[in-house]
Order: structure tokens, then sequence, then C-alpha cells
């Protein structure tokens, strides 16, 4: 057998071992990735399992209180509703989004949920808070968050905007047919949100109590040229 023949005879036989290698190198990532997405989901329902009663008696999903956190100026403790919601493959990851929030209150025997069920998103929550005063914490005085029926396109689909005190004691319905919420502030002694409906810019004030709406303008933007 020439030098030649017998080069290329170690070459295939090199060739053929690599990617015997690389096959098996595939293999185990895959086995990897698998297994780990199968620890994450189950460790998902165990939490679900272990952790308060939450979401709809009718509800066949995990959903599970997140981190409790206070809000900022009050004794108020509020913790968002979670649901995973899993990847079409190992490989595609996943995302949480805020199904409901829910409001306790010291001394107070029974918690309060800001929506009726678990079947909307929480698309947009923005705290509305007054300055800052020399040595104290900013005082909540209200929250605007931006509400979508499950299932549609985050972007694109529109929902209801509701504007609620601290502890959602007094929840308004700002407007529906909202694709965005743009800003939420307070100053003045109001209470100022821009959103965009049906393609237009809105803003409107309210009173920063009872939260009842002062005014609404659609703005018009002038074209460009």
């Amino acid at each position: 057998m020439s030098r030649s023949a017998k080069f290329f005879r170690y070459l295939w036989r090199l060739n053929a071992i690599l990617i015997l290698v690389a096959a098996g190198a595939i293999a185990f990532a895959v086995a990897t990735l698998l297994v780990a997405e199968w620890d994450a989901s189950a460790g998902r329902q165990r939490e679900a399992a272990a952790g308060p009663l939450a979401g709809s008696v009718e509800s066949t999903e995990d959903v599970v209180l997140g981190r409790a956190e206070v809000v900022a100026g009050t004794n108020i403790i509020r913790a968002d509703l979670i649901s995973h919601q899993g990847g079409a493959g190992f490989s595609s990851g996943g995302y949480s989004e805020s199904r409901n929030t829910l409001f306790m209150e010291p001394g107070a025997k029974e918690a309060r949920w800001l929506l009726p069920d678990d079947d909307h998103v929480i698309v947009q929550s923005s705290d509305i808070a007054s300055r800052a005063e020399e040595g104290k914490q900013p005082r909540t005085v209200a929250t605007a968050a931006l509400v979508k029926t499950r299932g549609g396109n985050r972007e694109t689909a529109t929902g209801r905007l509701l504007l609620f005190d601290a502890g959602a004691k007094n929840v308004v319905e700002v407007a529906s047919n909202i694709r965005a919420l743009h800003s939420a502030t307070f100053g003045d002694g109001a209470i100022r949100l821009l959103y965009e409906r049906e393609q237009r810019l809105v803003l409107a004030t309210f009173d920063p109590i009872s939260l009842e709406k002062r005014s609404e303008e659609a703005l018009t933007i002038p074209l460009l040229r």
C-alpha cells in the first residue's frame, strides 16, 4: 500500500473518531438542557404547591406569589401573582408574567386582590410618588397599571388602564382600548397620565385623593416636513 493511501486511510479514521466525539458532545449537551428544563419546571410546581393558596380555583396553571415588597412611603405590602410561561422547546426559554397583585395591610385579617381573576396580564405598572421631603422616603400617591387579556400580542393588543391608591381600596378604570402607558407623574396637586388610545396620545389629569378625572385631552401631533 502506498504512503498516500495509508495517509488517507488514517485521515478517514481520524475524521470518524472526531465525528463520534462531536456527536457524543452534542447528545450530552441536549440531555443536559432537557434535564435542566425538567428540573426548572418541577421546581416551579413544587414552589406553587408549597406556597400560599393563590389563583383561581378553576385554573390549571401553576401560579405563585412573587416576592413581597412594601409600597414606598406606606405600611402596605404587595406581591404579584406570577405565572411562568415555558417556551415551545428546550432551547426557546420562557418568561414570567404578572396575573394579579395582592395587597396586605397590618391588622387586616384578609388580603385584597387588584383584579377579580387571574385571566389577565398586567403588562405595565407604574408607581406615582410625591416629591421626597428631606429625610423622608417618597410617598406613593397612586399606581397606574395597564391590564390586557391573555393570549394577545403585548405590544399591539389593547387593554384597560387602571388607577388605584396605595392599597388598591379605590380602583378607577381610566380608559379602555389603551395600547401603552407612556408616563405617570405627580405634581402641582394633580396626577398626570400620558397614554396611547386609537393611535393618538392622550393626556389626562386626576385628583390625587379621590382619583377622579379632572381633564382629558387628545394631543395633536404635527406632521414632520
